[in-house]
């Protein structure tokens, strides 16, 4: 199989949970982990045999995954927007836009397309997850480039489905399959013999009836004792122009007593953060199908790490005194958002951090680096606990 330099990830915002659409949104990434896990029973039934594994019963199908990316300014809003699910879009002059993201109580989906392969050849693997919920997202840095990753949940994956009739020449012809579930009208798909014949060609969905069935137009028969199958075709995957990635030099600290307080107040030297949103999401497994039937949010929760090269005993005191700080983060490009005087950038807001932690190791010949974390905690005067807040070129991460 060709080089991972080939391949692409896509995504798109799903118009009604859980129901698929075609990703047409690609994004660069460094890596995926996404599976279609198939649970096997060892069924072992007593038969007169020693031998503990009798007979194989397929089990639950897991789906959950990881993307890594670097802290790009345009791409990231897209698992921003899913992790959090309340999203609005307003402009910030002309070209540029402002996109604000809030805690809701119901997260929307995404539709997810991967390619492992070479999409011009045909050693390649075109998947798709439908369905997909943010279940947690982290942006780090360093002395490098800002870090981007999310773990997700998806509600299946379509892979390929074996064809469960024959299914004859027609313009178009009735394909019937396993599951359809993951296609969509207007999908490149190939449908090939694997034995027999090997009749194989390739066409795109006109219809899909039902959860497996669908209609495309075949110019040879598929006959079922020669073991057909259904397959995603790759699409061609079109990039933005140019990245627009944060580097550790782009990012800003502030603290205050509130939100107001820290906005105006003097940048704090901040090494090796991480940010980190967690949506608790539970899967779980129902008579709809062998992947999770459902996935529900539980309660969310944010925390704040970092290390500090210690000056004072101030920020020692309000870990023990469990004292109130609001935090704004500030990643800012040096460069402006479309032909706006607005400079590209995302900003956390953070209305109540309290320290949970704080440690400081030393050893021979160390400094004193204090190692901070926190978490973040609701704020009735605010009635929020974070707002995050993205403003580049792009117009809307819900298309």
């Amino acid at each position: 199989m060709a080089s991972t330099r080939l391949w692409y990830l896509a995504v798109k915002k799903e118009t009604t949970r859980g129901t698929v659409v075609k990703p047409t949104n690609f994004l660069r990434f460094k890596e995926w982990s996404i599976e279609y896990a198939q649970e096997i029973i060892e069924n072992n039934p007593i038969q007169n045999v020693r031998w503990n594994a009798i007979n194989p019963v397929p089990g639950k199908v897991t789906t959950d995954g990881s993307y890594s990316f670097d802290g790009d300014a345009r791409e990231i809003g897209y698992f921003l927007m899913a992790g959090l699910g309340t999203y609005s879009v307003a402009s910030a002059g002309t070209g540029a836009y402002k996109h604000t993201f809030n805690t809701a109580n119901k997260l929307p989906s995404l539709s997810l397309e991967q390619l492992q392969g070479d999409s011009t050849g045909t050693d390649n693997v075109v998947s798709r997850a439908f369905g997909v919920l943010v279940d947690k997202f982290e942006l780090n840095g360093s002395d490098g480039i800002i870090g981007f990753s999310a773990d997700v949940k998806a509600t299946g994956v379509f892979l390929k489905s074996n064809l469960l009739a024959t299914a004859a020449i027609g313009t178009p012809s009735t394909i019937d399959m396993q599951s359809s579930e993951g296609l969509v009208v207007g999908d490149l798909i190939t449908v090939a013999e694997t034995s027999g014949a090997l009749s194989t060609e390739n066409t795109a969905i006109v219809a899909v009836t039902d959860g497996d069935t669908i209609t495309a137009n075949l110019a040879a028969e598929k006959t079922l004792a020669n073991a057909p199958k259904v397959e995603l075709r790759a699409q061609t995957p079109s990039f933005s122009p140019s990245p627009k990635v944060f580097s550790f030099i782009h990012a800003k600290f502030q603290f205050g007593s509130n939100l107001t307080a820290a906005a105006s107040a003097t940048e704090e030297n901040i090494e090796n953060w991480t940010f980190t949103y967690m949506n608790n999401l539970e899967e779980r497994y129902g008579s709809l199908r062998a992947t999770p039937s459902v996935i529900a949010e539980k309660g969310a929760n944010a925390t704040i790490k970092y290390s500090k090269f210690f000056e004072t005993r101030t920020d020692r005191d309000r870990y023990l005194d469990q004292t109130r700080r609001a935090c704004i983060l500030t990643l800012e490009l040096p460069e402006k958002a479309g032909t706006s005087p607005n400079n590209i950038s995302l900003v956390i807001k953070m209305s109540d951090v309290r320290f949970t932690g704080y440690k400081m190791d030393t050893g021979a010949d160390d400094v004193f680096v204090a190692e901070m974390e926190a978490s973040l905690f609701y704020d009735s005067t605010d009635a929020k606990a974070l707002v995050i807040e993205l403003t580049n070129d792009l117009a809307d991460y819900a298309a």
